[in-house]
């Protein structure tokens, strides 16, 4: 085969490939959009076992879904609501094993029913650890006894760290309503972005919130609480 004839035959392959390549290129993009803004902002079922059910929601404009949850926990309303007040790393390791940093930034205050919390957890390698800095909001329906706990990022409340990256979007909202003695409905809707590849989130979440619903009874029931009594939450009644 003359030169010329191998010169213009790698142009072609090179030419070929680049254009596979944009086309892969425009396909990806076109499927990202795709996937955007689609959703129905509607809660879709997506496991229903043992009692916990667990939803996504899929909002027009954002890539990673909403988690919404549910089940019944045989527990008292005092040891569920201390579970969420303990800022000590004993309990943050009980809701993620992976957690290994925990403190209050601001401690609780009953006259605003409020705290902040700072803790760092493990993602697994290539990624580093994430930082949750979050403030708090406690509140109870006089009437129906509803108890809602709202964690909310406050990424600006301290300076950054260089060791981690800090979540800048959370809203978790907690609601726990009796339903008979020793028993409270927990109803759990969380939009949360931990900076990951949106794909991969997407993939774990459903059944992360399942495997942690599915370890609620053990965590309020855990021994620190056995005598529980939040008195905030008898005073606000």
């Amino acid at each position: 085969m003359q030169p010329e004839n191998k010169q213009r035959r790698k142009r072609s392959f090179k030419s070929r490939l680049l254009i596979v390549f944009g086309v892969l290129c425009a396909a990806a993009l076109t499927a990202h959009f795709a996937w955007k803004y689609s959703g129905s902002d509607q809660p879709e079922l997506v496991i229903d076992k043992d009692g916990i059910k667990v939803y996504s929601i899929k909002s027009p404009g954002s890539s990673v879904l909403k988690i919404m949850a549910t089940r019944r926990v045989p527990t008292t309303m005092d040891k569920a609501v201390s579970g969420m007040m303990d800022d000590s790393l004993e309990n943050c390791a009980d809701w993620n094993a992976n957690c290994f940093v925990s403190r209050a930034v601001d401690p609780w205050d009953p006259k605003t029913a409020s705290y902040t919390q700072l803790w760092v957890q493990n993602v697994g390698t290539p990624f580093a650890p994430r930082e949750y800095l979050l403030n708090t909001q406690l509140s109870k329906d006089p009437v129906t006894k509803v108890v809602v706990v709202q964690f909310k990022a406050a990424p600006d409340k301290l300076p950054p760290d260089d060791c981690c990256v800090r979540v800048r979007h959370m809203q978790s909202r907690w609601q726990f309503t009796p339903a008979g003695e020793n028993q409270i409905d927990v109803k759990l809707l969380m939009d949360i972005d931990v900076e990951v590849p949106y794909f991969l989130f997407n993939m774990e979440v459903a059944d992360s919130v399942y495997a942690t619903f599915e370890d609620l009874p053990r965590v309020f029931n855990a021994k620190r609480y056995e005598n529980a009594r939040v008195e905030w939450l008898h005073s606000a009644e």
